[in-house]
This record gives structure tokens, C-alpha cells and sequence, in this order.
């Protein structure tokens, strides 16, 4: 009896880049959930307050419990920061990458350093990997521009908030023609243009995100990404590279190198990377689909089928769950026939 012949699973790179969306066809929404771990004694007892920002803009915020724990429900895939400034603690700036149509729900545990008294804040103190310290503080950026330009801004961001790309678009470049520096409205409108596959101009915005504000990683990311799907990887290693040198912990950052290395057959290195991702970003599904591929590449099935497992046991809920479980019963079933014979 021949063996199956087993077809992998196929990781869509573009839908991973901070501050890229899913694509909004899908209108797909994720809840993020949280739990608060303090790094020496108990959990206070007077509230904290955690803000959540999408693209640089605050968008609500809430108390956590006594416990700890909060969530942020009925958000559109895409980059999000979750913000704690406590006086008792050292502000906390998380990144958090939400991927709906892959897991609806994104878990973050955060630890709360308490400060030392009566020193000063260090915001890199309280920092998890995957976080940028180069991010600029949108409302002192907001006041060194035209008020309607950062008020289109915003409603673009609202606009993508509910799911309508073409108007989010819109009102990003009413905040460029009023302000053609201001970066942000930049920054989206790449994303906007990424997420319908427009990668000549994807690319040109995300230029203008890293002319404006050569702190800002994520940028070099997003380049990198477009040169990857745009095929010129020698680009897509440079601006990674670029990235990678100023957030040298960021977990997607060592995504992208996994997966770089699996475009240049550098597998032994993008399987390095790539399980580095993990450690770094335990629930990060991208990570291990992407481990599933470059397993499948080298034929080591019954290391896919343990990455697929995990898959499975951590992301449930995921529209990539049933696929993956079609996927193990023929790696499964493939073992059992090779035994066979």
C-alpha cells in the first residue's frame, strides 16, 4: 500500500508584520488576554490601570483585576501595545502581534518590576522581549503637527477599527496631504497596502516610516517582509538586518530570519531561529507552522507531526486547526504504512 503524499501547510509571511492587518475581508476579530505577575512580593492592593494602543493611537483601557487578569475583546488582527504606567512599577510597553484568522485569542503575561525608591523610572527596566525601545511617545509627536492631520489620522485608525480598509485609506492620505511627514499616517497606509498585496506601494510608504523615524524597527521589518514577497531578498536581508540591530530581542525579528533562511536554504539556521521564536514568543502560532514546513522540506515527519501536535494543543480554536489535524492523520498514517513494509 503506497504512502499518501503529504502537502504543507502554507504560511502566509505578509500576515505577520507588525502593524500589517489581516486582510478585512475576513472581519475576523481576537481577544487579547492578560495576566499580571509581580517580580518580588504580592499583587498590590490598589488597582493598575493598562491602556491599549493600536497603531501608536490609545484606543481604551481598563482596570486589571485583583488577580491580575484582564482582556481586551472585539479587536481586528494587527499591532497592538499594551501600556502600564504605575507609579509603583516601571512602565511596561508590550508589543503583542493579534492574528484572528490563526488564534483568536493572544495570551500575555506580564511582570511588573516594582521600583526602587526613590530612584528614577527606567522604562527599559520593565521591557519583554519583543518590545521596541525606540518607539516614540505618539502624544509628544502628535503636538509637532497640524491637529486635522493627526484628527484624519485618528479616524483612519477608527475607520480600520471596524473593518473598512478603503476608508481607513482615505483619511490616512487627507493626513499626509496636511502633514507629509508625519509618520504614522505613513506607517498605516503601508500596512493598508500590504494587506491588498499593493507591494510596490507598501514598500515606498514603509521607506517613508524609516526616512522620518529611524528608531522604529518594526519599519525595517515590514521592509523586509515586502522585499521577501516581492522576491529581492538581498533588500529583505539589509532591512532586516536594520531591525534586528535595534530590537535585537524582538521574537518576530527571529521569525524573519527563520524564514529568510528558508527562502536562501539556510535550513539548519531557520529551524535555529525559528525554535528561538518560540522560546521568545511561546504563543506565537506562526512560529511553529513555519517549523512544520521546513520539516516537511527536509522529510523529518515525525517532527512535523510533534510541531503539529503543538499546534494543535495550544491553538484550538484556530481556522488553521482543521488543516493541521488533516495534516497529522496523513503524517500519521504515512508512519504506520512505512512500519508496515
Amino acid at each position: 500500500m503506497m504512502a499518501r503524499r503529504c502537502s504543507p501547510l502554507i504560511l502566509l509571511i505578509s500576515l505577520l508584520i507588525p502593524p500589517a492587518l489581516i486582510s478585512q475581508q475576513q472581519q475576523t476579530l481576537g481577544t487579547i488576554v492578560g495576566q499580571l505577575r509581580i517580580a518580588r512580593g504580592d499583587f498590590p492592593s490598589h488597582q493598575i490601570l493598562i491602556e491599549l494602543r493600536f497603531r501608536g493611537s490609545p484606543i481604551t483601557n481598563m482596570y486589571a483585576d485583583t488577580e491580575g487578569k484582564f482582556s481586551f475583546p472585539n479587536l481586528v488582527g494587527g499591532e497592538y501595545h499594551i501600556i502600564i504606567n504605575d507609579e509603583a512599577y516601571y512602565p511596561v510597553d508590550e508589543r503583542v502581534i493579534l492574528m484572528p484568522d490563526i488564534s483568536a485569542i493572544a495570551m500575555e503575561r506580564l511582570i511588573l518590576q516594582p521600583r526602587e525608591s526613590g530612584q528614577p523610572a527606567d522604562p527599559a527596566a520593565s521591557r519583554t522581549g519583543g518590545s521596541n525601545p525606540n518607539l516614540i511617545d505618539p502624544g509628544d509627536y502628535n503636538r509637532r503637527f497640524p491637529k486635522k492631520a493627526v484628527k484624519e489620522y485618528e479616524k483612519g485608525v477608527d475607520a480600520d477599527r471596524q473593518g473598512k480598509p478603503e476608508e481607513a485609506v482615505a483619511h490616512y492620505q487627507s493626513a499626509l496631504k496636511i502633514a507629509p511627514d508625519y509618520y504614522p499616517a505613513h506607517n498605516n497606509l503601508g500596512s493598508a497596502y500590504l494587506s491588498r498585496s499593493d507591494l510596490g506601494d507598501a514598500r515606498k510608504e514603509f521607506q517613508e516610516v524609516v526616512r522620518l523615524n529611524q528608531s522604529d524597527a518594526a519599519a525595517y521589518f515590514n521592509l523586509s517582509n515586502v522585499c521577501m514577497m516581492m522576491g529581492n531578498l538581498g533588500d529583505a536581508n539589509r532591512y532586516l538586518e536594520e531591525g534586528m540591530r535595534r530590537e535585537p530581542d524582538s521574537a518576530l525579528g527571529r521569525f524573519l530570519l527563520g524564514s529568510l533562511d528558508m527562502k536562501t536554504g539556510k535550513l539548519p539556521e531557520a529551524e535555529s531561529f525559528l525554535k528561538q521564536t518560540v522560546e521568545l514568543s511561546p504563543a506565537m502560532p506562526q512560529a511553529r507552522l513555519q517549523l512544520v514546513n521546513l520539516y516537511l522540506k527536509e522529510g523529518r515527519k515525525s517532527d512535523a507531526a510533534a510541531q503539529l501536535r503543538d499546534f494543535i494543543r495550544l491553538f484550538p480554536g484556530s481556522p488553521f486547526a482543521a488543516k493541521a489535524k488533516k495534516l497529522l492523520q496523513e503524517l500519521e498514517a504515512s508512519a504506520v504504512n512505512s512500519a508496515v513494509k
